[in-house]
C-alpha cells in the first residue's frame, strides 16, 4: 500500500511537471505607479479590473524617475501614468496601451500675476518635480529650473520664496489649494496619460486593451475632481 501511495504521488508530480507552461497559473505583471493619490486610485482600479484575468496586474508605487529607470532596465513589466510623449524616452523598449487612464491639465503656478505663460518667466526660478516629462517639455528652454523629488517640497519652497513659479498637474494642485489662494494659475497643457508595457510584454497588449475597453474603464478627469 505504501509503495502504491508513493507511486501515485510520483505520477501526479510527473503529470503536473509535464503540463505546458500556458496551463499553469501565470504570475501577475508587476507595474509601477506614481506614489500620489491619483496614481494609487488608478492602480487600485487596474488591480480590481484584472483580478480575474490573465494577465493579472500588481502595482507598486514609486517616484517617476525611479519607475522609468526600472522600466528601461527590465525590472518592472509596465509603468503608468505616462503621456504619449514618453515614447522618445523609452525608444523601442516599451509600448503604450491605447486606453487613457487619466485626462487632465498641466498648470503653471506663479507668485506674479503678470506671468501667464512660460514665455513670461524671464529669469525667474521655476520648480519642477523630478521625473515628470511633460513639465520638462513644457518649460522648454527656460534655464533657471530646479528639479525636486516631490510636490510637497516644491510647494514648500514656493511658499518660502525660494521658487518664483512651478509646474504641477491639476489633480496634485488641488491638495495645496488652501496654501496657494494668493497664487496665479495658468493652464499650459492638456493631455491624457496611459499605461506603458515593457516591450517583452507586448504580447499582452491586445488582451489588456480589450479588458479595459470592455470594462468601460473611465479615465480619471483630474481637472473635474
Amino acid at each position: 500500500m505504501r509503495l502504491f501511495g508513493t507511486a501515485s504521488v510520483l505520477i501526479a508530480l510527473v503529470i503536473l511537471i509535464g503540463q505546458p507552461i500556458s496551463v499553469r497559473a501565470q504570475p501577475c505583471l508587476q507595474l509601477a505607479g506614481l506614489e500620489d493619490a491619483i496614481g494609487r486610485e488608478v492602480g487600485e482600479k487596474l488591480e480590481h479590473i484584472f483580478a480575474g484575468h490573465e494577465p493579472c496586474l500588481s502595482v507598486q508605487y514609486m517616484p517617476a524617475s525611479r519607475s522609468e529607470a526600472m522600466l528601461l532596465s527590465g525590472q518592472i513589466d509596465g509603468d503608468f501614468p505616462r503621456l504619449p510623449e514618453f515614447a522618445p524616452y523609452v525608444g523601442g523598449k516599451a509600448v503604450m496601451v491605447p486606453v487613457p487612464l487619466i485626462s487632465g491639465d498641466g498648470m503653471l503656478v506663479t507668485s506674479d500675476p503678470t506671468i501667464t505663460s512660460i514665455d513670461d518667466l524671464g529669469a525667474v526660478t521655476l520648480g519642477l518635480r523630478r521625473g515628470t516629462k511633460w513639465s520638462l517639455e513644457a518649460s522648454g528652454a527656460h534655464i533657471n529650473r530646479i528639479f525636486l523629488p516631490s510636490y510637497d517640497i516644491v510647494v514648500d519652497m514656493f511658499l518660502r520664496g525660494r521658487l518664483d513659479a512651478f509646474l504641477i498637474e491639476s489633480d496634485n494642485l488641488k491638495q495645496y489649494e488652501a496654501q496657494l489662494v494668493f497664487a496665479t494659475r495658468t493652464l499650459v497643457r492638456h493631455g491624457r496619460a496611459y499605461l506603458w508595457l515593457a516591450k517583452k510584454n507586448e504580447k499582452y497588449l491586445p488582451e489588456i486593451t480589450r479588458v479595459l475597453n470592455q470594462s468601460d474603464f473611465q479615465a480619471l478627469d483630474i481637472y473635474d475632481r
